[in-house]
């Protein structure tokens, strides 16, 4: 077989014309050259370029070498007789490697590029435009599949808008096909995919799938590539400069993605500070291939946001079990670590750029940056509730406000955004932010009622049902909102017949209210004793899973998604 052929001789093909070498060239293939990142020190390959500086009297070695191709030159679509597709069905080539109508084609793409890639910016837009505009070099069938389905997530083309989730659906299904075909040998592109993937939610599952599941893919592909090192003007590479800066891009978004990714499910993130030494990103990486710097993307968003996860990924280790078994025998530990993040927290906000501070007429970036600050605020407060239960004094009452203000923070950010009509824009972290003072609000309207005091406790509960309307309108673009707008409907359901209970009391002696448990009704039903507080039987059944997932849409069945395809284009 070729690709067997390729494989066994890249090695030495890679020894002899590339180490110490200074062609980035010699390797060249249909537009791109296949990269390989030696590696740490520790690495084999890193020891093979380093011995063959050393005894070569090369002192300079770098990260980034070309190598040679393993695997065949791939035509733009697939062929049903190609030998990765001889063994699905007759009409699966041809199905993957189809693409919507022109008119719906233009509108997702100039979605993407307006409403997605200016926080988001994975791709070089100028060279993915000018491919778009030539038939006979189109842009690489795996990106161009995936950058429909992000674009289909904020696009407002009436055959998108009225049947959303399916549409996704069957874009997702044809760029995760060519994904696990590995139907593009440029390893940039698998990465652009991933990412772009986390746009969509498969279903339920969000262990084997869904966004945790891509950014770990990402991120891992990322790592393989060298994308965390550091590919700045100023670092010693052979690789060429529009390469370094959409490589630095792609790496400070997979950074970005894998972090909130993890945050949303609290499971462990993939990075460590330690191995990275990428620099931030700066306005020279935002020149595309045409030699002008990109307008539409938001530098300081990209910069800050990335500057928040760093601090983010320190708020995730206080919840490590590692770190929880510590502070669980030193409490006072972790009082001084709350305290450290807390700083570190209030020093970025205060040193960021004016107009992401600005209230009066602030952008949709400006927006998420904000909701990203106040859920690590809302997160990082409500540990304390959640690891030591019983803690009171000042720092109870300090926590106890923060998350307050923090999750009433967020929820005059959703108007905000709503306001502008960008709610389309949100990534999956506003599911996350959305959540997160669903839950606050909801802690508070029980705490309330378990005090008796309840004019907060009612006052919690109009708050939840102002929210309740925003969690609707985000179902439109994330299908699994929907599941947290049923689980919290379903609460305050329980919640007002909990206040009806309180209208109108009679007097009763403080004896024989103390009798009856502290409250005088005999008849009250309170949710703290109800066996199925949460409402999942009643919202979900057994499938608590569906909070963080979404099932097949609703409209699948009934969607007629001829109109939007087109089997042949290039």
């Amino acid at each position: 077989m070729v690709e067997d052929t390729l494989a066994k001789t890249a090695l030495t093909r890679f020894y002899h014309h590339s180490v110490n070498k200074s062609n980035w060239e010699i390797f060249h293939e249909k537009g791109f050259i296949r990269i390989a990142y030696i590696g740490n020190p520790i690495a084999n390959l890193a020891q093979i370029v380093n011995e063959e500086a050393y005894f070569s009297g090369n002192e300079s070695s770098t990260l980034h070498l070309p190598f040679p191709a393993i695997r065949p030159t791939l035509p733009w679509k697939p062929t049903p007789t190609m030998p990765l597709i001889k063994w699905h069905s007759q009409s699966f080539a041809g199905d993957i490697s189809s693409l919507p109508s022109k008119d719906v084609r233009d509108d997702l793409i100039n979605s993407f590029f307006e409403k997605v890639h200016p926080g988001f910016p994975v791709v070089d837009e100028f060279a993915f435009r000018t491919a778009y505009s030539d038939l006979t070099n189109p842009p690489p069938l795996l990106l161009f599949q995936a950058v429909l389905l992000a674009g289909a997530h904020v696009s407002q083309h009436p055959n998108i808008v009225s049947s959303r989730s399916f549409v996704k659906m069957v874009l997702f299904r044809r760029a995760k096909a060519l994904f696990d075909l590995r139907y593009e040998n440029d390893r940039m592109h698998m990465v652009q995919a991933a990412l772009l993937f986390t746009w969509h939610f498969e279903g339920a599952d969000d262990v084997s799938s869904n966004a945790y599941c891509w950014a770990g893919i990402a991120c891992r592909t990322a790592f393989g590539l060298g994308m965390h090192r550091n590919l700045s003007a100023d670092a010693l590479s052979l690789m060429p400069v529009d390469d370094r800066r959409i490589y630095r891009r792609i790496w400070w978004t997979v950074f970005q993605i894998e972090v909130l990714a993890s945050l949303h499910h609290g499971r462990p993130s993939m990075i460590d500070l330690d191995e990275i030494d990428q620099p931030p990103l700066s306005g020279d990486d935002l020149i595309e291939q045409n030699g002008i710097r990109n307008a539409k993307i938001d530098l300081d968003f990209c910069v800050q946001n990335s500057n928040l996860c760093i601090i983010i990924l320190s708020v995730m280790k206080l919840s490590s079990p590692g770190a929880v078994q510590r502070y669980r025998s030193a409490p006072d530990q972790f009082t001084i670590a709350q305290a450290n993040l807390d700083q570190r927290l209030v020093s970025w906000y205060l040193r960021l750029p004016a107009h992401l501070t600005n209230t009066s007429n602030p952008t949709f970036w400006a927006l998420q940056l904000q909701m990203h600050y106040n859920l690590a605020l809302l997160k990082l407060h409500r540990l304390s509730r959640t690891l030591f239960p019983t803690l009171k004094g000042i720092q109870e009452t300090n926590s106890s406000t923060t998350c307050h203000r923090a999750a009433s923070s967020i929820s005059k950010i959703f108007d905000g955004i709503v306001s502008i009509d960008r709610l389309n824009s949100c990534w999956f972290t506003g599911l996350t932010a959305l959540l997160a003072i669903t839950i606050q609000v909801s802690h508070e309207a029980r705490t309330a009622a378990r005090d008796g005091v309840a004019v907060l406790a009612i006052q919690a509960q109009n708050e939840l049902e102002r929210i309740l309307p925003v969690i609707s309108a985000l179902s439109q673009y994330w299908s699994s909102a929907e599941a947290i707008l049923r689980l919290y409907e379903d609460l305050l359901v329980q919640f007002k017949r909990q206040s009806m209970s309180w209208a109108d009391p009679p007097p009763v002696p403080h004896s024989a209210a103390n009798s009856q448990g502290g409250h005088s009704d005999p008849n009250f039903v309170s949710w703290m004793d109800d066996n199925d507080s949460l409402g999942s039987a009643g919202a979900f059944g057994s499938d608590w899973q569906a909070l963080f997932g979404a099932g097949l849409p609703s409209d699948a069945a009934e969607m007629n998604f001829d109109s939007l395809d087109h089997l042949s284009y290039f």
